[in-house]
């Protein structure tokens, strides 16, 4: 199995979710911030989505299962095994000290506390109609 293929779809997702969980991990969460300005750096910032992840360990809703299963052509108790398998594997390296890439939007980790954390892209915005848009500075 390709191993961007469940952060893919997980990416996919959260464009019309705004959660998604993945079973004895956490879950992504999505959290909105509108366009701003800040008068002091006379700037203005443009709307932007922000993937939030969260440790605590919730009931599936099985909208990944779906999903994997839809694009695998496959079972939802095969795309479950297949998701667990992907987190075990996560599991692992996080037991290994090690960090686990999730696609182009970050990596989970061990923070100082013993939590699987994560750490995003810089470039993470979920929220593709103001993708691309860059501050904008007035002069005046």
């Amino acid at each position: 199995m390709n191993e961007n293929l469940i952060p893919n779809i997980i990416c996919e997702l959260l464009e019309k979710n705004k959660k998604i969980v993945l079973t004895g991990l956490g879950y992504f969460e999505i959290t909105h911030q509108s366009a701003s300005y800040d008068a002091e750096t006379k700037t203005l910032h443009p709307p932007v989505n922000f993937l939030h992840f969260n440790n605590f360990d919730i009931k599936s809703d099985n909208v990944l299962e779906k999903n994997v299963a839809k694009k695998l052509y496959i079972s939802e108790d095969e795309a479950s095994e297949k998701i667990l398998l992907w987190i075990d594997e996560i599991c692992m390296l996080l037991a290994e000290n090690q960090s686990a890439v999730f696609g182009k939007t970050g990596e989970f980790f061990i923070n100082d506390e013993g939590k699987i954390s994560f750490r995003f892209s810089d470039k993470t915005n979920i929220l593709k109609d103001s993708y691309g848009l860059k501050e904008i500075y007035l002069h005046k």
